[in-house]
């Protein structure tokens, strides 16, 4: 009797944890494929997945869903230049709302953060700034979705030794990490890389946690070089790859790495991404 006690104990635990399995699963694809604070720009309903577009409306990824940013009272042309640097662009020749800038129609979508402040307008990213997700009624319609044109010039188009970037992605948020050494660019080897030095990497880039690293598709050229190897990060507070060990540029690409263990990095705004990096772990333990 005590066996098949057990043995109906494990059946029912196991249709337990398929079903968790299968509720996370549908968790993670209602709340999509990218992690908290992404920005990417509208045209008549449609975006880009390869960035091309300088100028639209601006839509945030933010707590689980696409939507929108009122561009009320306080946004100005500090906010609106941070805006331009989170999608790669050097800042923002104009901005408004669909209601002034009419090209690029309406999209429907939810207004979801409103009183974005940005007290530098140098920042990386939009949440480095204080923003208001409880949006008042005056931010309820589509006639005050912020609309931005960015300049066309890339932040990266004049680089520095040890600039890094993220390529390839569908958002500027994620893609090939790449980094600038001996004057060109190229790619990160995967040796060693851990959530620490993915943590520090997004903290260079804007984003002060990360969503996923290793799992994104893109890789390098075969023309390109390898300049970083065995990275190492003792702490996750670092500000700069370059304050880890061998996180500065080499003199000669590295050999002992080929391009498909190039590294690839989803960057995000802590806590919110941390939720959906949880239910991830769970599914992977599942």
């Amino acid at each position: 009797a005590l066996q098949k006690s057990c043995l109906l104990f494990t059946k029912m635990y196991r249709l337990y944890i398929l079903h968790l399995a299968l509720v996370l699963s549908s968790i993670l694809k209602a709340n999509g494929e990218t992690g908290n604070g992404a920005l990417r720009l509208i045209w008549d309903n449609q975006y880009s997945d390869t960035q091309a577009w300088s100028s639209g409306i601006v839509q945030i990824y933010y707590g689980g869903s696409w939507g929108n940013i009122c561009d009320d009272f306080y946004f100005s042309s500090d906010e609106a230049d941070v805006t331009c640097h989170q999608l790669g662009y050097t800042g923002s020749s104009s901005f408004g709302t669909t209601s002034s800038i009419t090209q690029y129609g309406t999209d429907g979508n939810a207004t979801l953060i409103e009183d974005v402040s940005c007290s530098l307008g140098t920042y990386l990213t939009l949440l480095q700034c204080s923003v208001n997700a409880q949006y008042s009624s005056t931010c309820s319609n589509d006639n005050s979705d912020l609309v931005i044109n960015c300049y066309t010039t890339r932040i990266w188009n004049s680089p520095y030794p040890g600039q890094i970037r993220l390529t390839g992605g569908k958002y500027s948020n994620q893609g090939l990490l790449e980094i600038y050494c001996n004057g060109q660019w190229g790619t990160v080897c995967d040796d060693l890389f851990g959530a620490t030095d993915a943590r520090v990497t997004c903290r260079q880039l804007g984003y002060n946690y990360y969503y996923t690293y290793d799992s994104l598709p893109q890789r390098g050229d075969e023309s390109q070089s390898i300049w970083l190897n065995n990275i190492y990060c003792s702490s996750s507070t670092y500000n700069c790859l370059s304050s880890c060990n061998s996180g500065s540029c080499t003199s000669s690409s590295i050999t002992n790495c080929v391009h498909s263990e190039d590294i690839t990095l989803d960057c995000c705004e802590y806590p919110r991404c941390l939720i959906k990096k949880c239910l991830l772990t769970l599914l992977t333990v599942l």
